[in-house]
C-alpha cells in the first residue's frame, strides 16, 4: 500500500468535516501507538509501512528514546493513550480522538499482514487491544464513545481476558 492509498482510506472514514487532517491524525496515532508498543512489535509494523509513512512512525521511536533515556518508560491506559492522540492532532474532545484513533487503526490494519494484526492487538492491553479490534468495523462517521471501555468490551472479538498485573 502507498502512502496516498493510506491517507485516503483515513480521509475516507474520518470524513469531510473532521477537526483534523488525515495527515495530522496519521502523526498522532503512529507515535501514539508505537510509543505504546514493544520494539519488536513496532519493527514488524514499520517494516510493512510505505517508506513515506516511515517518518510519522519513527516519531514514536524518538519519543520512546528520550524517554527510556531521561527513566520516563511508562505504561499508560486507554485514556492516556486517547488524550496523547487528541493532544498531538489538535483535537477538541475524547470522541474525536477515539474517530482518529479508529480511522487510523482501521487503515494500518489494511497494510499489514493478518499476524502482525494479531500481535499487535496481543502486544496491547485490553482497553487498548479493544479499540484495536473494533476500528475495521466502525463506520465512517464520528460516533460520541459516551459508553467508553463499556463499548469496547461489548464488541471486543477477543476472548483473552486481562491479567492481574498486566500494564494498562
Amino acid at each position: 500500500m502507498d502512502k496516498t492509498t493510506f491517507v485516503n482510506l483515513v480521509r475516507e472514514r474520518l470524513g469531510d468535516r473532521f477537526a483534523a487532517t488525515p495527515d495530522e491524525c496519521i502523526r498522532a496515532v503512529f507515535q501514539t501507538l508505537h510509543e505504546r508498543l514493544p520494539e519488536g512489535q513496532a519493527g514488524h509494523i514499520a517494516a510493512h509501512l510505505p517508506q513515506a509513512l516511515q517518518d510519522e512512525w519513527a516519531l514514536g521511536a524518538a519519543e520512546m528514546l528520550r524517554r527510556r533515556a531521561t527513566g520516563a518508560v511508562e505504561a499508560y491506559d486507554r485514556e492516556e493513550f486517547l488524550d496523547r492522540v487528541r493532544q498531538r492532532a489538535g483535537l477538541g474532545s475524547v470522541d474525536e480522538a477515539v474517530h482518529a484513533t479508529r480511522a487510523v487503526f482501521a487503515a494500518l490494519q489494511a497494510a499489514i499482514p493478518e499476524k502482525d494484526r494479531r500481535d499487535t492487538a496481543g502486544a496491547l492491553p485490553a482497553a487498548l487491544r479493544g479499540l484495536w479490534e473494533t476500528a475495521a468495523v466502525q463506520g465512517t462517521e464520528p460516533r460520541p464513545d459516551p459508553a467508553g471501555q463499556q463499548y469496547e468490551d461489548q464488541w471486543l472479538p477477543s476472548e483473552t481476558p486481562e491479567q492481574p498485573g498486566e500494564p494498562h
